[in-house]
C-alpha cells in the first residue's frame, strides 16, 4: 500500500514519533539561525523551516496538551495555525511586559525571542508526553491520491497566479492572469458535472484552498512593494517594533493596539529572517486563504459537500476578499479567528471545558487583532445571547433548531468575558484611540439614523447602488443584487427546516442579514460597507447557494422529476458562479476594453502601487530633507512617504494651494507622466471618517514657481 502518516493530523500520531519530528524541527531552526549568525546563509531554507516552526509547531503542541484528537484534516490545520498565532502573540506580550523588569531593554530581539520560544516549545513537549503519551491513532494519506491528475491539476493553478503576477510586473502583460481567472471560473462547473474528474469529494477542500490562494496571490504579488492603503500603515507599525525591539503600548496609533501587528509579524520577521514586505505579500495571504477552508468545514457539517464548496467559492469570488482584504492584514487575521470561533460554536460534540477554553482563546485573539471586527462581533453576540435566552426560556422544542440548548457557546458569561476584554483592551492600549473611535462611530450612527434614513448622500451602500455607470458595470451590480436575493431566499428556506443549522449559527445568520440590510439604511459608519459585507458573508454565504438552488429548482420544475431538477439547478448555479467571478475580477471589463480598475489586469490604473524609481526618490528625499520642512504630495504618493517612515508629509485636500513657506513637493510616476494629481475631496455629511473620492487636476502652474531638485524619469522632487 502506498500510504504515509498524515502530516495534517500529527496530533494523532504515536507520541514518540510526534516528539521526534517536533524536536528535529526545533534543532533545524537552531542550526539555521546559527549558520546565519556565522554568515553561512542557505537561501530560502531558514524561511521555510521557520514558517513550519512558527505557524504549526506551537499550535499542534497545544492540541496535544489539550488531548484534542480525531478532528479531521481541516479542523486540525486551522486550529493549529490559530493556536500558533495566538501563542506567539501572547508570548510576545509577556516578554515585552516582564523582561524589562529584569534589565532586558530589548525583549523583542533575536536572542530573547529564540530562547523564549524554544523553552516554551520544549515545555509543551514535556506536557504532551506527560498528558498524552498513551494516545495513538494515526491516519494515513494514499500517495496515489496526491499524485492523481485532478490533484496535480489543482496544485498547478497557484503557479499561474505567481508567474502571471511576474509577467504583469515586468512586462505589463495580463495574459496569464486572464487565463488563471478562466481556469478558476470553470472549477464550479467541474464540481457540478458529476462524471468529471473533480467528483472526488476529498478534493473539494483542496479546490477551495487553491481557489482562494490563487485569487489572493494574483492581487498581492502585483508590484515588488506593498499596494493599497492600510497595509502601508500596518507595515510602519510592525517595522517600528522591529527597529526598537520593543512595543511602546501608549503610542496614539490605532494599529498600535493590534497584537498581531506588533507581536506576531515582528516575531515572524526576526526569527525567520523574512522581509516584512514579503511577509505581507506571501505569508499573510497564505494564512488568510485558510478562512475559506475553515468555512468549508463549517458549512459541510450543516449542509453537504457541494453546497459547502459553492458557498466558499461564492465567498472567495467577492472582490473584497482578494482586492480589499489584501491590504488589511489585521482584519484578515481577525476573520481567521472569527472562523475558528464559528467552528467551535457548532462543535457540540467537543468536551464542554475544552470547547469553552478554545472559544476564549480565539475570542481573545480576535479582540487584539482588529478593533472594527471586535466591535461588530461584540454587538452581534450581545443581541444573539438575548435571543437565545428567549428561545431557551419559551421554546422547548423549536422545529427549525438543531443544537443542545444546554451546551451553548454564546452564554451570558461568554458575552460578559468578551465585552469586558474588548472594552478593557481598547481603553487602556494605544491611549484609548480605538475606543474613542468606536464611541464616535456609535454616536454618529445614533444621532443621524433618523435624519439620514436611506439618504444616498450619507449611506455608502445606497449611493453605490444608485450610481449610474456603464451597462457592463450595471450588470455586475445586478449580479450582486441577485446574490443578495438568493441569501434572503436561502434564509427562509432554511427556516422551513430544509437544512438543520446549529441554533447559535442560525441566530447569528439572521442578525447578519439584518446588518446587511442596515448597510443601506444607516449613515456612513467609517468602517466601510465592503468590509462589513465580507464579515456578514462568513455566516450568510451558504444561504446564497441554498436560495439559488431553490430558485433554479423552482423555475426548472416543469416536466422534470426531482433528481433532474436538482442536477440541473446545480449546473445553472455553477454557471452563475462562473459569470459572477468573471465580472468581479474585472475579466469581462478587460475583454470589453472598458478598463477593469483591477491592478492585476490593468497596468494603467492609478493606485497606491509603487515602482522602483518612486521608491528610490522617496529614500533620497528622506535622507535629504529637514524634519521641519513638510513634504506635499497627492493621496497615493503620500502613502509611499508613510511607508518610508516620513512623518512630516501633507496630502492635498480639496485644492492644490501651497503655503508661502519652505516645502518639498514629491511626484510619482503617474504625476510625472500624466501631469495629474489625485486629491482628497472631503464631503461634510461624513464627519467620522472623510470618504476619499479622487479628482484629477492639472498642476502645471504650480510647478512653474518651484525648483526641480531631483528627477529619475519615474519620480521628481521640487523645492520651494
Amino acid at each position: 500500500m502506498m500510504q504515509i502518516n498524515n502530516p495534517f493530523q500529527m496530533n494523532d500520531w504515536e507520541i514518540k514519533k510526534f516528539l521526534r519530528l517536533i524536536l528535529a524541527i526545533q534543532l533545524a531552526m537552531w542550526g539555521l539561525i546559527g549558520l546565519d549568525v556565522m554568515g553561512l546563509q542557505i537561501p530560502i531554507l531558514r524561511q521555510l523551516v521557520a514558517f513550519i516552526y512558527l505557524t504549526f509547531v506551537p499550535g499542534v503542541l497545544v492540541l496535544r496538551v489539550l488531548r484534542l484528537h480525531k478532528l479531521g484534516n481541516i479542523k486540525t490545520i486551522i486550529y493549529t495555525v490559530g493556536l500558533s498565532i495566538a501563542t506567539l502573540m501572547f508570548i510576545g506580550l509577556f516578554m515585552n511586559t516582564a523582561y524589562p523588569l529584569f534589565g532586558i531593554s530589548k525583549p523583542l530581539s533575536t536572542t530573547p525571542l529564540v530562547i523564549t520560544i524554544s523553552v516554551v516549545v520544549l515545555l509543551l513537549c514535556l506536557f504532551c508526553y506527560k498528558r498524552d503519551a498513551d494516545f495513538s491513532n494515526p491516519s494515513y494519506i494514499d500517495i496515489r491520491q496526491i499524485i492523481s491528475p485532478s490533484a496535480l491539476f489543482l496544485c498547478l493553478v497557484p503557479f499561474l497566479a505567481i508567474f502571471g503576477a511576474y509577467l504583469m510586473n515586468f512586462y505589463g502583460s495580463n495574459i496569464l492572469l486572464m487565463f488563471l481567472i478562466i481556469i478558476i471560473a470553470i472549477i464550479p462547473i467541474l464540481i457540478a458535472i458529476q462524471n468529471l474528474t473533480l467528483k472526488g469529494k476529498s478534493l473539494y477542500p483542496i479546490a477551495v484552498f487553491i481557489v482562494s490562494i490563487s485569487l489572493l496571490f494574483h492581487k498581492s504579488l502585483i508590484s515588488n512593494y506593498l499596494t493599497g492603503w492600510d497595509i502601508q500603515l500596518e507595515y510602519v507599525t510592525s517595522a517600528f517594533v522591529v527597529d526598537n525591539s520593543y512595543w511602546y503600548q501608549a503610542l496614539t496609533n490605532q494599529n498600535n493596539a493590534m497584537l498581531y501587528l506588533v507581536m506576531f509579524v515582528p516575531i515572524f520577521h526576526i526569527v525567520s529572517g523574512t522581509s516584512l514586505i514579503w511577509f505581507f505579500k506571501i505569508i499573510q495571504p497564505f494564512l488568510f486563504s485558510l478562512v475559506p477552508v475553515g468555512l468549508y468545514q463549517i458549512y459541510k457539517e450543516q449542509t453537504n459537500e457541494k453546497i459547502a464548496f459553492f458557498s466558499c467559492f461564492f465567498f472567495s469570488s467577492i472582490f473584497t476578499f482578494y482586492g480589499e482584504m489584501t491590504q488589511l492584514a489585521k482584519q484578515q487575521t481577525a476573520m481567521l479567528f472569527l472562523v475558528l470561533l464559528m467552528s467551535v460554536l457548532i462543535a457540540k460534540d467537543m468536551n464542554p471545558f475544552k470547547r469553552s477554553l478554545l472559544a476564549m482563546v480565539f475570542a481573545s485573539s480576535l479582540v487584539v487583532s482588529h478593533y472594527g471586527t471586535s466591535y461588530v462581533l461584540m454587538l452581534l453576540i450581545i443581541v444573539a445571547c438575548f435571543i437565545l435566552l428567549i428561545i431557551k426560556r419559551f421554546f422547548s422544542n423549536p422545529a427549525f433548531f438543531n443544537s443542545n440548548k444546554n451546551n451553548m457557546t454564546i452564554t451570558p458569561n461568554f458575552v460578559l468575558f468578551y465585552t469586558a476584554l474588548t472594552l478593557g483592551w481598547y481603553i487602556y492600549i494605544a491611549a484609548s484611540s480605538n475606543f474613542v473611535t468606536g464611541v464616535n462611530v456609535f454616536d454618529h450612527v445614533i444621532s443621524n439614523i433618523y435624519t439620514s434614513f436611506l439618504n444616498p448622500e450619507v449611506s455608502e451602500a445606497t449611493r453605490t447602488l444608485l450610481t449610474e455607470t456603464t451597462p457592463l458595470r450595471e450588470t455586475g451590480k445586478i449580479l450582486h443584487n441577485i446574490s443578495q436575493f438568493f441569501i434572503i431566499l436561502g434564509i427562509f428556506k432554511t427556516l422551513k427546516n430544509k437544512f438543520k443549522f446549529d441554533t447559535e449559527y442560525l441566530v447569528s445568520s439572521v442578525l447578519c442579514l439584518i446588518l446587511l440590510v442596515a448597510l443601506f439604511v444607516l449613515p456612513y459608519t467609517g468602517f466601510g460597507t465592503d468590509r462589513l459585507y465580507i464579515l456578514t458573508l462568513l455566516f450568510l454565504a451558504p444561504y446564497c447557494v441554498i436560495g439559488g438552488l431553490a430558485f433554479f429548482e423552482m423555475v426548472t420544475k416543469f416536466g422534470r422529476i426531482s433528481s433532474q431538477r436538482r442536477d440541473l439547478s446545480m449546473k445553472i448555479f455553477s454557471t452563475f458562479l462562473l459569470v459572477f467571478l468573471l465580472f468581479n475580477t474585472g475579466f469581462v471589463l478587460e475583454i470589453a476594453k472598458e478598463g477593469s480598475g483591477s491592478i492585476s489586469l490593468n497596468s494603467t490604473v492609478d493606485y497606491p502601487k509603487f515602482c522602483l524609481g518612486e521608491f528610490v526618490a522617496g529614500k533620497w528625499l528622506k535622507e535629504l530633507k529637514d524634519d521641519h520642512i513638510p513634504i506635499f504630495s497627492d493621496e497615493y504618493r503620500g502613502l509611499l512617504l508613510t511607508f518610508l517612515g516620513i512623518n512630516q508629509r501633507i496630502v492635498f485636500v480639496n485644492n492644490i494651494d501651497i503655503p508661502d513657506a519652505y516645502i518639498y513637493l514629491f511626484l510619482g510616476k503617474v504625476n510625472v507622466e500624466d501631469h495629474k494629481l489625485v486629491l482628497v475631496v472631503t464631503e461634510p455629511p461624513r464627519p467620522i471618517r472623510e470618504t476619499k473620492t479622487f479628482e484629477n487636476l492639472s498642476f502645471d502652474n504650480l510647478l512653474s514657481v518651484m525648483n526641480k531638485i531631483y528627477d529619475n524619469a519615474e519620480a521628481q522632487v521640487y523645492y520651494q
